[in-house]
C-alpha cells in the first residue's frame, strides 16, 4: 500500500483484546476511537487478498511470491543490483576517457555499483580472516536470482514493457526520485530492482507492517507478527495516470463518508465537474465495492480515467491512522453521526484543493524519505552515472582512511 509513512508514525499504544477499539491520543489530547486494526483487517488490504475479487475493475497485475533469498536481499544494508550477465566494466580509475565512450550510463552505473559492493564484500572478509591467504580469496559474488528476474522479465514484456511495482501494501512511491524518469515506471529487472532496495516503504512492509496490530499473530500467541507469511512482487501494466484524477475514499460501517482529491495539487478545472465525479464514485462504490470487500471499516483509491468513461480501483488501505486522510482530519471522520439521518443524507462530502496557495501550504510528499545531506552535496545537479561515480570514489576514500 502506499498508505505507510514510517516517518509519521505514532509510537505503539498498548492494546487490549481483539474486540476492543484502538484509542490514538490527538495533539489536543483528545482520545480518537479506531475500529480494531486486527491482523486479518491489515491482511485484508493485503493486494493478493483483494485483487483476485476485483479483477475485472482494477489494472491489469500480476503477484509474484518472491524466493526468501530475495527477501534477504531486500532487507540487506546497502543499495546494490544483482548481477544478471556478470557485467564487469572498467571503471574511470584510468583517466583514458575514450576507452569507456560507448558504455551506456545504465550499464556504467551498475558497474559501479557492483564494484562498490564487491569492494564492501571484500573489506568484510579481510576484517573476519586477517590471516587467510589472499591467494584464497576470490572476488564476492553479487546476490543472482535468474528464476525471479526470468519471471519479471516475462511479465514486463507481457504488459508491453512497462510495468509499475509494489509489494503485499506499500509501493516504493517514496524512492522515485532514485529513478531516472522519478516514476515508478520500470521497464527492466534493475529498474524494479533498485526501487524497492532504496525505498522505506518497501523494507516498512518487510519488518513493521503489523507493528499497530491490536491483537495477537495467532492464538495462543504473543505479539505481532514480524512479517508477512508470504512477500508478494506485485507487477502492475504502466499507464500514464492524470493524478488530478486519483481520489481516496473513505468507508465507515459500509457507508461512503468522504472522498478526497488525493494528489496535493490545485486543479482548476476539477471544481467544474465536482458534482460529476461524486455521482460517478458513489455509483462505483454501490455497484462494485460495498458488500464485496470484508470489512465495514476501509478507504480505498480509485482513477477516473480522463474522460469520465471508466473507474479503476487502485487499491484498498485500512481505516486507520497510518493510513494518510488527504484533506480531511481523521477526528472529523471518527466522529460523524452515522445513525444521524439528516447528516447521512449529506454525505458522502467530497474536498478539492481550493486555490494554489491551498496547495502550496501541503508538505511536500516523501520529503523525508529522499537522500540524506552527503548524498545531496554528492549529487550536485550529476547524472545518474556521475553521481554514482562521485559515491564511489568516496567510498574508496573512505575505506582507504579507515
Amino acid at each position: 500500500m502506499s498508505i505507510y509513512r514510517p516517518e509519521d508514525e505514532p509510537e505503539q499504544q498498548e492494546v487490549g483484546q481483539q474486540q476492543q477499539q484502538q484509542t490514538v491520543t490527538t495533539t489536543e489530547d483528545t482520545p480518537l476511537v479506531f475500529p480494531p486494526l486486527t491482523h486479518q483487517r491489515l491482511e485484508n488490504c493485503a493486494f493478493s487478498s483483494w485483487y483476485p475479487t476485483f479483477r475485472s475493475i482494477s489494472i491489469k497485475s500480476k503477484i509474484i511470491p518472491l524466493p526468501e533469498d530475495f527477501v534477504s536481499y531486500l532487507n540487506a544494508d546497502g543499495v546494490f543490483i544483482p548481477g544478471q550477465s556478470g557485467l564487469t566494466l572498467a571503471l574511470s580509475d584510468s583517466e583514458d576517457e575514450g576507452d569507456d565512450e560507448d558504455i551506456s550510463d545504465a550499464d556504467r552505473f551498475k558497474a559501479l555499483q557492483e564494484a562498490t559492493f564487491r569492494q564492501r564484500a571484500e573489506g568484510e572478509q579481510d576484517d573476519s580472516s586477517d590471516d587467510e591467504d589472499e591467494s584464497d580469496q576470490g572476488e564476492a559474488p553479487l546476490p543472482y536470482f535468474p528464476g525471479l528476474e526470468q519471471e519479471i522479465e516475462q511479465t514486463i514484456t507481457e504488459f508491453g514493457g512497462e510495468v509499475f511495482p509494489k509489494l503485499n501494501w506499500s509501493s516504493p512511491r517514496d524512492a522515485s526520485w532514485i529513478a531516472a524518469t522519478n516514476t515508478l515506471k520500470c521497464q527492466n529487472v534493475s529498474d524494479i530492482f533498485l526501487l524497492l532496495k532504496s525505498s522505506d516503504f518497501i523494507a516498512h512492509d518487510l519488518a513493521h507492517a503489523y507493528e499497530d496490530c491490536s491483537d495477537a499473530a495467532a492464538e495462543g500467541a504473543e505479539g505481532v507478527k514480524e512479517r508477512p507469511d508470504t512477500v508478494d512482487l506485485v507487477l502492475r501494466k504502466w499507464f500514464d495516470l492524470a493524478p488530478s484524477m486519483e481520489f481516496r475514499c473513505f468507508v465507515r460501517d459500509n457507508k461512503l463518508v468522504a472522498i478526497s482529491q488525493r494528489d496535493m495539487t490545485y486543479y482548476d478545472f476539477l471544481k467544474g465537474i465536482q458534482d460529476e465525479l461524486e455521482d460517478k464514485i458513489v455509483d462505483f462504490f454501490e455497484d462494485r465495492i460495498n458488500g464485496h470487500f470484508p470489512d465495514s471499516d476501509y478507504t480505498f483509491d480509485v482513477y477516473i480515467t480522463r474522460n469520465k468513461d471508466r473507474i479503476y480501483l487502485i487499491d484498498f488501505n485500512p481505516f486507520a491512522q497510518k493510513t494518510d486522510s488527504l484533506l480531511f482530519d481523521w477526528k472529523e471522520l471518527l466522529q460523524l453521526d452515522l445513525e444521524d439521518k439528516e447528516q447521512l443524507d449529506h454525505l458522502p462530502a467530497m474536498r478539492l484543493l481550493e486555490s494554489e496557495a491551498a496547495g502550496s501550504h501541503m508538505q511536500q510528499p516523501f520529503a523525508f524519505n529522499r537522500y540524506p545531506a552527503d548524498v545531496t552535496d554528492l549529487s550536485n545537479g550529476q547524472t545518474v552515472a556521475e553521481f554514482a561515480e562521485a559515491f564511489y570514489k568516496k567510498v574508496q576514500a573512505a575505506s582507504t582512511t579507515d
